[in-house]
């Protein structure tokens, strides 16, 4: 397998699974949340496999190869995240921890294009990297907040058992519902991490772009 077929490849590969998560992350009507969970999965899975590729394809040491192979290790660990029976906070954290490490993958890859500027179609491969990194840390940011409010939920809902076995009569009470916005914090939270996975699929499209360009202008050249 040589070093183009891998970079053509592991691109789609990565393009396809960010889409594909993409969807996994978007609150719908139509998948419910397990299958919306498994396209994450596949979608997180394609990414490993497409990064691992991209960076097995360069022989030697570079900003670009670390960070594909940071973002294998990003992709990994949301991965764990999504598979492992861990407790609900750690499953986020894991996710959280992942989307973080993907979007330092990216910042590598921007640092690259400084070191290496002359390199063909870099202005699609920088603006991709760069719109994968707001998209990572979006999808941490809404996570971060995600997990936030779930402790909070947890938290009220241990408040309310304790009350309603301290005041019996008042069993059917209103502490359940003393803080409703806290049913609507989620919904924002969703709301960035959907929009941060679509602007990552963005990115990770425009990548594919340039290296598709990049081998079209190799191939002119031969």
């Amino acid at each position: 397998m040589d070093s183009q077929f891998k970079e053509t490849f592991g691109s789609w590969a990565q393009a396809i699974g960010t889409v594909i998560s993409a969807v996994g992350g978007t609150p719908s009507h139509v998948f419910d949340e397990e299958f919306r969970k498994n396209l994450d999965l596949i979608g997180n899975e394609l990414q490993a496999t497409g990064n691992a590729l991209l960076a097995d394809a360069e022989d030697t040491w570079s900003l670009n190869k670390l960070s594909n192979q940071i973002e294998a290790i990003g992709n990994l660990t949301v991965i764990l995240g999504l598979v492992i029976d861990f407790d609900e906070v750690t499953k986020q954290e894991l996710i959280i921890k992942g989307n973080l490490i993907q979007a330092l993958g990216g910042g590598t890859a921007v640092a690259d294009a400084y070191v290496n500027p002359d390199q063909p179609e870099q202005a699609l491969n920088v603006t991709g990297n760069i719109l994968q990194v707001i998209g990572n840390s979006m999808q941490a940011i809404g996570g971060i907040d995600e997990l936030r409010n779930s402790i909070q939920e947890k938290d009220q809902e241990e408040d309310d058992k304790k009350q309603e076995n301290d005041e019996e009569e008042n069993e059917e009470g209103n502490q359940k519902y003393q803080y409703p916005d806290l049913e609507k914090k989620p919904t924002d939270a969703e709301l960035i991490q959907t929009m941060g996975g679509w602007i990552q699929a963005v990115g990770s499209v425009l990548n594919l772009i340039g290296q598709l360009r990049s081998n079209q202008e190799s191939r002119s050249e031969d």
